[in-house]
């Protein structure tokens, strides 16, 4: 059966019509096994007042409009339930009347980003590994299709469950253990980067991404770009053990010595497809004496007399810039065209909005500074950063989850965060690329091929850095190892396959796009490149029967 969004759920097998469906009294006794008196009060917040202000941080993804930015809506939050059910179909798709009012504790419970597939039938919140195992070997026993996600904030929506299926969310696996002689940290998969920066502060950091309400977990293993890639190295060479529930129900342990093959496979081969990780152990960091510097710049403009000329120049220097900014920089910037039919635009309006971390004071920043003011993005803000959860993490918003899908593919989208890794070798072609987008959106309008998208450039990758990163120990595709960018810009299959050409072959596997043409080498060559082949035979090892499956993950297709 095809789902929305094009997925193949054929290989869903148990639905409630069927005799393998779980009787009332299997379901009690899967209940009990989740021992209903286990503290399950881990996505509330109990201080509802912003982090800034002395609020708690965030414990999961937050749902947009949600009372209080609590997870879930506040559905429940002060004590789930172990396992909510759903056996109907529903009439209507979660939360699609508008956000909330919503009333089924099923869509609640499996509350996610940009949900694509079907409303599962089992939502099981276990709260330490035995509970995880007891969940999979239920779903095993009932043939039921079985998906795991954690914080939910996955803009592709991957690891979601099919119609009926048996959804395992980690959110509540939230233990933390600081061993600062070893510089590491051990933390339960469920927690997000705003609860463990609060942890370690003011200490310490762990390597993150720029949201704060993203989990640690989906994070770090799929590759892992933020504001420390470059000195710390991305989200997979953070990673220095995890435990793992697999596909016999058994769990292990996983680092360099043991259970080495999965530790590398994992480590890049991206989550929900290897087994259920209950806690994994991350390197730690601190700033350098003197602190870091949180830098910002922005100019806006139009296209009337020479703004166009301008433009264009600016961005060319711009980018010649960037290559020249070593491991002590990482920043993203963002480029926003609005089109329009209003004269004063003279085709296009756009803003330049850039942020980079600096790690050290500004006056040492400041010949880079100069350099970016020069060519015409002047800084308009520079923060001192002493304590990196309380300057930074706790200054910072949620990044919301839309519980409804929003990034489907289109006439004019490929959908997801359609995107490409940009090596040293092409940044005169980025140039090019956003000369081009910009130059046909003036020119063609808004609903052509999705030209009038914004370029995000993510210089946060360890392209750039003089830190040794090995590129053996760890699974990520050789270009997400030596690229400078990762590049995000939207479009059809045609605008993309142009951006492609120019720019490169691979993606960032958590930010790439839902639909990737042949003509683009497929989603296998696009996301996973020449470590598809060894990642499928260790796969195959491990979980022989195809029962971790995701979308676009290892095994897809095969198994």
């Amino acid at each position: 059966s095809l789902m929305g969004g094009g997925v193949d759920l054929a290989w869903a097998a148990c639905d409630p019509s069927l005799p393998c469906w779980p009787t009332e009294a299997e379901i009690a006794e899967l209940e009990r096994a989740l021992d209903p008196s286990s503290d399950r009060s881990g996505l509330l917040r109990p201080n509802p007042a912003k982090p800034a202000e002395g609020g708690s941080p965030y414990p999961a993804g937050i749902p947009i409009y949600s009372p209080d930015d609590q997870a879930l809506y506040g559905y429940d939050v002060t004590d789930l339930r172990p396992l909510y059910l759903n056996n109907e179909t529903l009439s209507s798709v979660c939360f699609s009347s508008s956000f909330p009012p919503e009333s089924r504790p099923i869509c609640f419970a499996s509350t996610r980003n940009n949900p694509m597939s079907g409303t599962p039938g089992f939502v099981a919140f276990p709260t330490d590994a035995a509970q995880v195992q007891a969940a999979l070997n239920f779903a095993k026993d009932h043939d039921l299709c079985l998906s795991v996600l954690g914080t939910g904030h996955d803009f592709l929506d991957r690891h979601s469950s099919c119609e009926f299926g048996f959804l395992i969310r980690t959110s509540l696996l939230k233990g933390m253990a600081l061993d600062a002689s070893s510089k590491s940290v051990k933390l339960g998969a469920g927690l997000t980067f705003s609860e463990v920066q609060e942890y370690l502060a003011p200490d310490y950091y762990v390597a993150s991404g720029w949201s704060v309400t993203v989990g640690i977990l989906g994070w770090s293993i799929g590759g892992g770009h933020g504001p420390f890639g470059p000195s710390a190295g991305l989200g997979v060479d953070n990673v220095l053990s995890f435990d793992i529930v697999i596909a016999d129900g058994s769990i292990l342990t996983c680092d360099k010595d043991t259970n080495s093959d999965l530790f590398w496979a994992v480590r890049g081969g991206g989550g929900s497809t290897w087994g259920i990780i209950t806690s994994l152990t991350l390197q730690v960091h601190s700033l350098p004496e003197g602190g870091a510097t949180l830098l910002r710049f922005y100019n806006a403009g139009s296209f009337c007399g020479d703004g166009k000329a301008t433009f264009e120049k600016s961005v060319e220097e711009y980018i010649s810039i960037l290559p020249d900014m070593d491991e002590r920089w990482s920043g993203l910037t963002f480029i926003d065209p609005t089109a329009s039919d209003d004269p004063s635009y003279c085709g296009l309006a756009f803003s330049v909005f850039a942020q980079y971390v600096f790690l050290g004071p500004e006056s040492d920043a400041k010949e880079i500074v100069d350099k970016i003011a020069a060519v015409g993005l002047p800084m308009y803000e520079s923060i001192t950063i002493n304590d990196w959860d309380k300057d930074y993490v706790k200054q910072a918003d949620p990044e919301y989850l839309m519980p409804v899908p929003y990034m489907l593919a289109s006439n004019s989208s490929v959908g997801g965060v359609p995107s490409v890794l940009v090596s040293r070798s092409k940044n005169a072609a980025l140039s090019t690329g956003i000369k081009e987008r910009f130059s046909n959106c003036a020119e063609l309008g808004l609903t052509i091929d999705g030209l009038c998208s914004r370029v995000e450039i993510y210089h946060d990758i360890t392209g750039n850095s003089k830190n040794e990163f090995s590129a053996e120990a760890v699974s990520v595709t050789r270009d997400m190892r030596t690229a400078l960018y990762h590049v995000v810009g939207g479009g059809s299959h045609k605008t993309m396959d142009r951006w492609y050409e120019l720019l490169g072959d691979h993606c960032y596997q958590n930010e790439c796009a839902y639909e990737i043409s042949e003509e683009a080498g497929g989603w296998k060559k696009r996301i996973f490149g020449e470590q598809y082949e060894p990642l499928m035979e260790i796969k195959e090892k491990y979980d022989p029967q195809g029962l971790f499956r995701c979308r676009h993950c290892i095994g897809d297709e095969e198994q």
